[in-house]
């Protein structure tokens, strides 16, 4: 990229558009609930719910929101909307069909997050979330997290194929509906994860195993509005440490919530209704069916007033009475094209609104305007079918009817077209309020007339790392599902592909990386991480690497979260996807010489994780013998390393986790050098200057950047400066950052900052200066050292990665891959627009 308005200087790019990356689609979104302390004050609480992202390669994308007040003229507020924190990678031939939230209470009395899925087989699977995201309560920092040793476990359906999943309003029952048309209940109350064992005899709140059989597949399921059982109160401590949010607990122990009804759609042009305690049918729900077949309930949908709602496959939405059942008059819509199922419904959190959406690409608002139901809005957001939709605040059926959220809410979609679309739908009380939109600059936050955003299919950070770059051969390394490409840049417009490997894998994969010279490749999935030697005319297998990591037992080495190599190409640093080791390895130096460790660090796990992400030191009142016996079961407390990151020299090592610590490692003499201040959210990426080793850049989602000096405290003079004009020239960009690099240039090292639709550039003007043929006068502002020239461009887009591809000389790598080139694989839509002349 040249900088045509300070000539003499620019930077070689080289824009490549060969590498064949796809995305996995999204097939089902889903919401964290909010917690009971929150729904009792009306959601007074304005943290955003977690965002689980499932997609058809079987991975899940939990994402948090992330926000940046910035004082700008209008006040405005600049969120990212939801990213990616982990993914939770899927195993092979796993397809995400459902997914559900659950808040459980563990055994302290701190509730936590529990996720689970189906696959469109006969399992469901309950995924173990890392504490930062699970404990969303402040008590977290007094616990002890004990972790599972495996990212999942699993339960089967014992009833065939699973169609459809739904979390009780209650948080203590996953109602499954099955192949042999039996819904069936799994407990998951506290941390049980079974089936519910049957009682001849039901007691109060008690629920059936399973509901009465029906001659049809269940393919949608919704749970009805909770009710209120008085119990005894609870004797309240008499302890004086007792906070307010103890009192509310106390409270809501003083009143037990019972799960009344479900309702489900089936493929015979109806949908029923099951008694919970008895799992009796109690009543049945006709649709409009078609002459020759039989029409399909796809969704189904219930209010906090108990009217039913359900979703056809004639395109319909049809809202039934809560107490007679029947279909309300003038309340059965036809907004969507006939014929074009619908998919999905959501309702917002206030239950005044409901959302439709199908294969016509098309989202349909339906509003309580009144004393009846009216259709007030349609939108074409998505350019194929739209699988799924979720609102945040999610809908509590155990608030009252006139408790209304205090955040905004966002309807958020996805399907086959990868795009993930954040569209606000506030009611009229948020638009007198004239609050701020979160989503766009649009004034308006109504469903019908606002401004949607599209998030990037691209990869939301350099953490997920799907392209490498092996500088010595010119490689770039791409990442998919099951196998790795090697493409050679072998000039400024030449490539070729060099090696394509299909791997033997039980999940996808989650880590790649080669070395400086080419010749070392690791992968890595969920549970093994393989070394390569590339030397060869054909890769060959690196023996030993697990032996080496397991001190001689021959088993394999453990799975990756994060993979590196230092740039001299003779160590590798594996951080484990399980457990958060970091283990240095020393690479063969011949084709039968031995992989050695050399060191394995555990500070990712020696500490207590609170909720903020804080390190937390010794309680009051915790005694020697208390932290003792912490440090002796340190091994079951670990956070999820997700980023490292190795300076030029090879001296300095850089790891971050979920809960934001970050830590840096001297490689030379193979210790823990410090822990570095952690910033306000997870850091997207990290890069070192390449002339001072000791600095690391590190990036926020925010769009914020930080410069750290891991030797000490002291930074150059230019530091605050540059952090100023980067914030005040990225602050304005509502597309987080993804990555960054140094790159070494004849004037001085530049930084590269990109985003999904954007790259920025930063050099310091004074170098820039000194390079032209007309000096300005000493005065000249671009001439006064610590000023920097900031340029922001938006013409390469979306991007897959940005880096350099030299060390010798400086040269930019930037690697685009267009929707239009994605588009051309996908199935034929079921609506592509007016024909002009037919």
């Amino acid at each position: 990229m040249t900088d045509t308005s300070k000539p003499g200087v620019s930077l070689p790019l080289h824009r490549a558009r060969f590498v064949d990356w796809t995305p996995s689609s999204i097939t089902a979104l889903a919401f964290s609930p909010v917690p009971p302390m929150q729904a009792s004050a009306h959601m007074a609480s304005s943290m955003r719910s977690v965002l689980a992202i499932g997609r058809d390669n079987g991975d899940i994308d939990v994402c948090t929101w992330c926000e940046d007040v910035v004082s700008t003229s209008q006040g405005a507020s600049i969120s990212k909307g939801w990213m990616p924190e982990v993914t939770l990678l899927g195993d092979t031939n796993y397809k995400i069909e459902s997914l559900a939230f659950t808040l459980s209470t563990s055994y302290d009395g701190v509730p936590y997050l529990r996720l689970f899925s189906t696959s469109g087989g006969s399992i469901i699977s309950e995924h173990f979330l890392p504490p930062s995201i699970a404990y969303v309560s402040e008590a977290t920092s007094r616990m002890r997290v004990t972790l599972p040793t495996s990212a999942t476990r699993t339960l089967s359906s014992q009833g065939g194929t699973i169609w459809s999943m739904a979390a009780s309003p209650t948080g203590k029952y996953l109602a499954i509906g099955c192949e042999d048309g039996v819904v069936r209940l799994i407990n998951v109350a506290g941390d049980a994860f079974e089936h519910v064992v049957g009682h001849r005899a039901p007691t109060p709140g008690s629920a059936a195993s399973r509901m009465s059989r029906v001659a049809s597949r269940i393919l949608s399921l919704a749970w009805g509005p909770p009710q209120r059982r008085a119990t005894a109160p609870a004797r309240r401590p008499t302890s004086t440490s007792d906070t307010s949010s103890d009192d509310e607990c106390e409270d809501d122990d003083t009143e037990a919530w019972t799960d009344t009804y479900l309702l489900g759609g089936l493929g015979n042009s109806t949908a029923v209704v099951w008694d919970v305690s008895t799992g009796h049918l109690r009543s049945r729900l006709t649709v409009l069916k078609n002459r020759n077949e039989h029409t399909i309930v796809w969704a189904v949908a219930v209010l906090r007033d108990g009217t039913l709602v359900t979703g056809d496959s004639t395109g319909r939405v049809t809202f039934f009475d809560g107490r007679t059942r029947v279909p309300i008059p003038g309340a059965s819509f036809q907004c969507h094209t006939t014929g074009a199922d619908v998919l999905t419904l959501c309702v917002s959190s206030d239950s005044r609104a409901v959302y439709s959406a199908g294969v016509d690409q098309k989202v349909a608002e339906y509003t309580f305007v009144g004393h009846a139901w009216a259709h007030t809005g349609t939108r074409r957001l998505h350019a194929h079918d739209i699988r799924t939709l979720a609102m945040d605040p999610p809908l509590d059926l155990r608030s009252s009817a006139s408790s209304t959220p205090s955040r905004m809410p966002i309807l958020v979609s996805g399907g086959l077209d990868y795009h993930l679309v954040l569209t606000p739908a506030s009611h009229a009380a948020w638009r007198a309020s004239k609050e701020v939109n979160p989503i766009s600059s649009s004034t308006s936050t109504s469903f019908a007339d606002t401004t949607q955003r599209r998030v990037a299919f691209v990869p939301a950070s350099a953490r997920e790392g799907v392209v490498c770059v092996a500088p010595g051969p010119r490689y770039v390394v791409l990442r998919r599902e099951q196998s790795v490409g090697i493409w050679q840049i072998e000039g400024t417009d030449a490539w070729r592909k060099v090696l394509e490997m299909e791997l033997r894998v039980k999940s996808n994969l989650g880590a790649v990386a080669i070395s400086s010279d080419g010749r070392f490749l690791a992968v890595s999935d969920l549970y093994e991480t393989k070394l390569f030697d590339l030397s060869t005319s054909s890769p060959r297998r690196v023996p030993g690497l697990g032996a080496a990591i397991h001190r001689g037992r021959d088993v394999p080495a453990p799975g990756a979260s994060s993979l590196l190599f230092t740039p001299d190409s003779t160590r590798l640093v594996l951080c484990t996807a399980q457990g958060a080791f970091v283990h240095v390895l020393q690479l063969p130096t011949s084709s039968t010489g031995p992989v050695t460790l050399l060191k394995s660090f555990t500070q990712h796990r020696s500490r207590r994780a609170a909720a903020d992400g804080r390190l937390t030191a010794r309680l009051p009142g915790e005694d020697s013998s208390s932290t003792a016996r912490e440090a002796a079961s340190a091994r079951d407390m670990f956070v999820p390393i997700v980023l490292a990151a190795v300076s030029p020299d090879g001296q300095w090592l850089l790891t971050a986790d979920t809960a934001r610590h970050m830590h840096v490692f001297h490689l030379d003499t193979l210790s823990h050098q410090r822990a570095l201040a952690s910033p306000s959210c997870v850091p997207s990426a990290a890069c070192f200057h390449p002339s001072q080793p000791n600095w690391v850049c590190v990036t926020l989602p925010t769009n914020h950047v930080l410069l750290y000096d891991v030797e000490g405290d002291t930074m150059p003079s230019w530091e605050a400066t540059l952090r100023q004009e980067l914030d005040a020239q990225l602050g304005r960009i509502r597309e987080p950052v993804v990555g960054c690099t140094w790159v070494a240039t004849t004037q001085g090292a530049t930084l590269v900052l990109y985003g999904p639709t954007w790259l920025c550039t930063a050099r310091a003007s004074s170098t820039m200066a000194s390079s032209r043929k007309k000096r300005r006068s000493s005065d000249d502002e671009a001439s006064m050292p610590g000023t920097w020239s900031i340029r922001t461009t938006f013409k390469y887009q979306p991007l897959l990665y940005v880096g350099a591809l030299a060390v010798d000389k400086p040269e930019l790598l930037v690697i685009e891959r267009p929707y239009f080139a994605l588009a051309q694989s996908l199935p034929p839509a079921f609506y592509r627009g007016a024909k002009y002349g037919m």
